[in-house]
């Protein structure tokens, strides 16, 4: 049995440090700038830091220094990996490819129809406004549409090909799919009110009150700080598992890149189909007109033009820090100096969201609670600190090129200063206090889930939590972009609420965790796991062994493979079943039944609370009985 694992990606351990480290701890499509960033510092950039530390000690952390130094290596020594830029422009010959790819994979000897949409999207993202090349990929996804029964999408695409003014020698073809999607819709819409409805989708809710001033955290919660946790989060009653502890909101968050043409940048929500293109660039599309235009006040604005730079040459985390950094300049409506005024009278050592009233909070109050989170610079090693500030030089010269306060910038020196430590200080927090969001995808005609990552945020509240490799708490991504705290260990009153930073003793063995949440979060842990030197999953598989291990195995399998059908009423009864079962035998953790079981349930509480809607790929793909198309009926 294949069990999936709940966590982050697993980190590969390497027997050298520094560099090799760097690259270990950032995401894939980061390996590439630490690898320039390396050669950098061999040649130019590590003998001008040691120099400058031997004339001045104290200058380890000084920004100004390190960062002065940094750009006089960048512009002495070429590196094109670094110093590019790929002006996010719409390409015509880009679309035409992307579209005609898509229709590639509508032959009936391909049959890919989930691969055409996206290839689609695509094309829709490389066109201009009311151009005929955007309304022919338009009609054609609108065969796809079709072709799935979804109808309804069928005719808003239909809708949007002729908005973006759809020409007149293709319209009789439209108009006929037009009519064919009309009298399939009013059928299937018959057939649909003819039958039983659906049971309701269980809906998550706080398991205790909530505080008075903080609706989304359960009132049982409080925030401490003491010399050896600082800030943490402890219960003052006995909480069991299954309760619901927070309901956060994210203040920032950003789309994985193999995301960008099956989800809305905005709200997140899984809508290949109908997704629509930003005007001024390439890189985000949006489910409806209200979350492209919700996107641009909010965040866009100050990002346009410069996300694909970040995500491509800089990474996940970094784009995250460069939205929330677009987020904090929209809800000073651009005025930097607002900004600067704001944060410097800003009493940081009295901003606490445990506190805070949420119910009458405004956007700069929340951004408040966002702006304290740790950066942890003073921990940083020298390569780490100075690694950080390449990226934020990088993002600061790729906003000042590209948007509106470019201008302004570049006159102010002073604007220009507060607007590159903004970002540093957003790169920082942001890798120290981010959550990847995630999902369990149902493979095709397989009973087995695959953990995907669809994107990264930053949850004010949530990042409250500390880490623990056996986190006594699950959090859980809901369709609507909150995140639920759910306890997955019993909890006695007065104990704290641990969280995994992606790192847990089921999957990786203590001296890769240790080594990686020393680089990332830069700090020793000492949880229970790391103390007691729990086992992975696989090594609790072979350390009991006989009968009970065996029995235990065969029970899990079962449960396995009756979450794989997928059947939320079972999924329903399984999650309650087992939350009984761990509340019981809580204490034999970390033993092979808990900790199975344990992976049960957390796989249930995603097929009972979030919606299955995601599985597109899979629905697509499962459709082996398709009329196939006409080469004529494509544009």
């Amino acid at each position: 049995m294949a069990f999936p694992s709940v966590y982050s990606p697993r980190y590969h351990a390497n027997s050298e440090m520094h560099f090799i480290d760097l690259n270990i701890f950032y995401q894939k499509e980061e390996w590439s700038l630490t690898v320039q960033f390396e050669t950098l510092w061999h040649k130019t950039l590590g003998s001008s830091l040691q120099s400058a530390i031997i004339n001045n000690p104290n200058a380890t952390q000084s920004v100004e220094m390190i960062a002065e130094i940094v750009r006089n290596c960048l512009s002495s020594v070429i590196h094109p990996n670094l110093e590019k830029h790929y002006y996010d422009t719409k390409n015509t010959n880009l679309a035409v490819c992307s579209r005609i790819r898509g229709n590639k994979m509508l032959d009936k000897s391909v049959k890919r129809l989930n691969e055409a949409i996206v290839l689609y999207n695509e094309s829709l993202s490389d066109t201009q406004a009311n151009s005929e090349e955007r309304s022919l990929a338009y009609a054609n996804r609108s065969i796809v549409c079709l072709q799935l029964h979804r109808y309804e999408e069928c005719l808003e695409n239909i809708r949007l090909a002729r908005e973006s003014n759809y020409p007149a020698r293709l319209a009789e073809k439209l108009n006929q799919r037009e009519a064919v999607a009309k009298k399939a819709l009013a059928k299937a819409l018959k057939q649909d009110a003819e039958r039983m409805e659906e049971e309701p989708k269980e809906e998550l809710r706080l398991s205790y009150p909530g505080h008075e001033h903080m609706p989304h955290v359960a009132n049982c919660l409080q925030l401490q700080q003491n010399e050896q946790y600082g800030r943490h989060v402890v219960t003052t009653r006995r909480l069991k598992v299954g309760d619901v502890m927070m309901l956060d909101t994210p203040f920032v968050k950003t789309l994985q890149e193999d995301c960008r043409y099956v989800r809305c940048d905005f709200c997140h929500a899984e809508r290949p189909f109908t997704l629509i293109p930003c005007e001024g660039c390439t890189w985000v599309m949006y489910c409806s007109a209200e979350c492209l235009s919700k996107a641009y006040d909010q965040y866009h604005r100050y990002e346009c033009g410069v996300m694909r730079d970040a995500y491509s040459v800089c990474g996940r985390f970094p784009a995250t820090a460069l939205r929330a950094t677009a987020t904090a300049i929209s809800i000073f409506d651009g005025d930097l100096v607002a900004l600067q005024n704001h944060l410097d009278a800003l009493d940081e050592s009295r901003v606490n969201g445990f506190t805070m009233d949420w119910r009458t909070a405004t956007p700069k109050d929340v951004y408040n609670t966002v702006h304290v989170l740790p950066t942890n610079q003073e921990r940083r090693g020298l390569v780490d600190h100075t690694y950080q500030i390449l990226v934020a030089i990088l993002l600061h010269k790729a906003m000042v090129e590209r948007i509106e306060l470019g201008p302004k910038c570049k006159a102010s020196p002073k604007m220009d200063k507060f607007l590159f430590d903004l970002i540093l200080r957003h790169v920082q927090t942001i890798r120290c206090n981010h959550q990847l969001l995630s999902f369990y995808e149902g493979q095709p005609q397989e009973k087995y889930f695959e953990y995907k990552l669809y994107g990264a945020a930053c949850y004010p509240s949530v990042s409250m939590l500390n880490h623990s490799c056996a986190s006594n708490v699950r959090r859980l991504y809901l369709a609507d972009g909150r995140c639920a705290m759910i306890v997955i260990r019993p909890i006695d009153k007065d104990c704290q609420l641990f969280d995994s930073y992606g790192l847990h003793h089921l999957d990786d063995d203590r001296v890769l965790r240790q080594r990686v949440i020393q680089l990332l979060f830069n700090f020793q842990c000492s949880c229970e796991a790391c103390t007691h030197n729990y086992r992975t999953f696989k090594e609790l598989s072979f350390q009991y062994g006989g009968d009970f291990t065996l029995i235990s195995h065969i029970q899990q399998e079962g449960i396995y493979e009756t979450l794989a059908t997928r059947n939320r009423k079972l999924a329903l009864k399984i999650m309650r079943e087992l939350q009984t079962d761990l509340n019981r035998k809580h204490s034999r953790y970390p033993s092979y039944d808990v900790c199975g079981k344990m992976r049960c349930y957390e796989l249930s509480l995603s097929l009972v609370y979030v919606s299955e809607s995601f599985l597109y790929c899979r629905k697509c793909t499962g459709i082996l009985e398709l009329q196939h198309l006409h080469p004529e009926s494509l544009s």
